[in-house]
């Protein structure tokens, strides 16, 4: 009968949609979080240049972060991913979709980097370091400074970070290892600590060798002894770089206004130390910081030929090693 046989190709064709909309339904799904969690470990995935692409999926399977291989490798090949896939170490979460993590592997972004802070960068020159290889916006570790208790503890290593990470991430990284690499050498109570970073800072900046460190540490402590101010070159840098930021700032030559400049870094108005570091010295200064020298000197200027550490008894004896080393 026609009604009989209009209604089966209904039927049929009911069934039909059903079966097609289950299917994408259930596809979709596939392609979805392993998890719905937020607060969920992240994984790190590293793919190797010219590792295949289903060593890739395995890998991708294996650390939990999709339901199924099979789905992820025909969306992959339908979206034109799969042979696309960057090299590179990269942070994923099982709370990722599918599409999420192809477009991460894609784009390269979140990528592991590997960077060298060196001996004596400021809270400044890291920010700079991290924002021009991706790692953070631009600023965001000196907006993560407000009170300058960073200064001094962006320990010179190298680190591993990832592209596009928070700010707040990175700088824990910098404190973990700050505390890790200095725990056992800088004394338990607070101040001294403090003082001794500060110190140091100073001698990173201003002299090369650690004999010469060393004997610069017990100058300084001697003038402030004395209550003599410490007249630190490298203070009016730090304050001229602070006041410059973001844009960059050349140190040299010195101006007799830079001198003048009101700040409590300025060691030629005020007496005794910075109150923060000038920036993360390395070990080096750290040790010449603990055990400084004594010595019959009481001044010192660096060759800017040769970059010796020229050492005076006395004002005199500084002023005509000015004329000599200086003023040429």
């Amino acid at each position: 009968m026609p009604f009989l046989r209009n209604n089966k190709k209904f039927v049929t064709a009911v069934v039909t949609v059903f079966l097609v909309l289950s299917l994408v339904f259930c596809f979709y799904w596939e392609l979805g979080p392993v998890t719905g969690g937020a607060s969920v470990a992240d994984k790190i995935i590293e793919i190797k240049a010219g590792e295949g692409f289903r060593d890739i999926v395995n890998s991708l399977d294996g650390e939990n972060l999709i339901r199924s291989t099979a789905v992820f490798k025909i969306f992959a090949v339908l979206s034109g991913a799969a042979f696309n896939l960057k090299p590179g170490m990269y942070k994923l979460n099982p709370a990722m979709t599918s599409g999420e993590i192809i477009k991460e592997l894609v784009s390269g972004s979140h990528r592991e980097v590997t960077l060298r802070i060196p001996e004596g960068a400021s809270v400044y020159d890291v920010d700079r370091i991290l924002s021009d290889a991706g790692v953070v916006a631009s600023g965001s570790i000196v907006a993560a400074n407000p009170k300058g208790n960073l200064e001094g503890k962006l320990f010179p290593d190298t680190y591993k970070f990832f592209t596009d990470s928070q700010a707040s991430s990175v700088v824990d990284k910098f404190l973990k290892n700050f505390e890790d690499k200095t725990s056992q050498i800088l004394p338990r109570d607070e101040k001294l600590a403090s003082e001794a970073i500060i110190l140091a800072s100073i001698l990173q900046t201003e002299v090369p060798s650690e004999a010469d460190q060393r004997i610069v540490a017990g100058i300084l402590l001697k003038r402030i002894s004395a209550h003599m101010p410490l007249q630190v070159d490298a203070s009016i840098c730090y304050i001229k770089e602070s006041r410059a930021y973001p844009a960059a700032s050349s140190c040299y030559p010195l101006s007799a206004l830079d001198f003048k400049i009101d700040s409590p870094y300025n060691t030629y108005l005020h007496a005794g130390l910075p109150p923060e570091p000038i920036g993360s010295p390395g070990f080096t200064a750290i040790r010449a910081a603990l055990s400084p020298e004594s010595s019959p000197y009481w001044y010192y200027l660096s060759d800017p030929a040769t970059g010796k550490t020229i050492f005076s008894k006395t004002l005199d004896e500084q002023n005509q090693n000015r004329v000599k080393y200086l003023d040429k």
